[in-house]
């Protein structure tokens, strides 16, 4: 008999845990493990990319907390569960108070991203750890938030890292030169064999610093008259402000918004440079997907960056605290002789080939789901 997981989500809306999760249900083999999925609020537009035999319930949960969601969750575990999977804080909350603190079903929780200022103060860092007790084991998506947790008092006897991994044959490069004026035309973006490219790949959130990336654009668009900025990504608070400002930008000619993409492929292979400005993550799933796609990644020192990327030869993780530092190290980024950048995209590409794969992921996390109900 398979084992049967309840996934635990917020949201499937557009956002790299949901797109890494959706893909790991959809790998693994279904039988040896059964997936339904529970979402607090809407379902989102990844679930549409669920295997058709994967259930998902959307609870349509309102702001604040609701008991109504406990019962709603206690009605959905009759059905028989063996794991219960959460991811990030709010969906522990429920999961436990659905369990009587872990006792009916054994939770496996994940934490996805290095937690904000707002996770940092005494009530939330209480609460976790109360309900980390909870859980029969904690992972994390990199050893770097792992042993940032650790360092926090957000310890378990079961806290591993699981580290995300990446689909090297769907992310891939362009083979050819002559590939790319194709590319662009599929896009619609005018073709310049001199043109320098450069990407984020995020829902616009202020943790993402679209608009950090927007102003080092716009102070160096005089030197480098080729340079296109794309925004690949919808959704979060920070959408409509970064728009606006891109909009009134005197370069808004040369900056470009792609939205949401359900397949963002095309566009990591037409880009040059992909900008990884965040301040709180786990481990990029952007930076993974642009490597694997032989693009090089500015990333800023965030959490996970330097287990992805080791060296100058592999890309460049850099202190950008402010947009100045991001704007001097952008600079530098587009000073590289388009030879010198290939070069390093290539290095990329076999990096995340060797130590990222996405089989190695989805047998670490077969092995936990495993070791949970034992």
């Amino acid at each position: 008999m398979p084992i049967r997981i309840l996934e635990i989500v917020d949201t499937l809306e557009a956002g790299g845990m949901e797109h890494q999760l959706v893909h790991l249900i959809n790998r693994l083999d279904p039988s040896r493990f059964e997936f339904e999925v529970c979402c607090l609020r809407q379902a989102g537009v990844n679930a549409m990319k669920l295997d058709s035999r994967v259930k998902v319930h959307a609870l349509e949960k309102k702001e604040g907390f609701q008991t109504s969601v406990i019962r709603q969750i206690r009605d959905l575990l009759r059905r028989g569960f063996d794991v219960i999977h959460t991811h990030n804080l709010a969906p522990l909350i429920y999961a436990s108070a659905s369990t009587a603190g872990g006792l009916t079903h054994p939770i496996f929780h994940g934490e996805h991203a290095q937690l904000t200022p707002d996770e940092l103060g005494r009530k939330r860092l209480w609460q976790r750890r109360l309900l980390y007790r909870t859980c029969r084991a904690v992972h994390t998506v990199s050893e770097s938030q792992r042993q940032e947790l650790v360092r926090m008092g957000l310890s378990h006897s079961r806290l591993t890292a699981i580290c995300n991994g990446v689909n090297t044959e769907h992310f891939a490069p362009l083979h050819h030169a002559n590939e790319r004026a194709t590319a662009l035309a599929k896009l619609g973006v005018p073709f310049s064999a001199e043109g320098i490219h450069l990407g984020i790949v995020a829902r616009f959130g202020a943790y993402k610093r679209h608009l950090d990336l927007l102003r080092a654009f716009e102070s160096l668009a005089p030197h480098f008259p080729t340079a296109r900025l794309f925004m690949i990504g919808d959704g979060g608070p920070m959408k409509e402000t970064v728009l606006t400002q891109a909009k009134a930008s005197v370069f808004a000619d040369r900056i470009h918004w792609a939205g949401y993409q359900k397949d963002p492929t095309p566009w990591y292979q037409i880009l040059d440079l992909l900008v990884v400005p965040s301040l709180n993550e786990g481990l990029s799933n952007s930076t993974l997907e642009a490597m694997s796609s032989g693009v090089p990644v500015l990333s800023h020192d965030n959490c996970g960056a330097r287990e992805i990327i080791h060296s100058d030869a592999e890309g460049w993780v850099r202190d950008m605290p402010n947009r100045d530092r991001l704007e001097q190290h952008l600079s530098e980024a587009l000073r590289l002789s388009p030879q010198d950048r290939q070069a390093v995209g290539r290095h990329a590409r076999q990096v995340v080939s060797t130590r990222f794969s996405w089989s190695k992921m989805a047998e670490d996390y077969a092995k936990a789901f495993q070791a949970c109900v034992r």
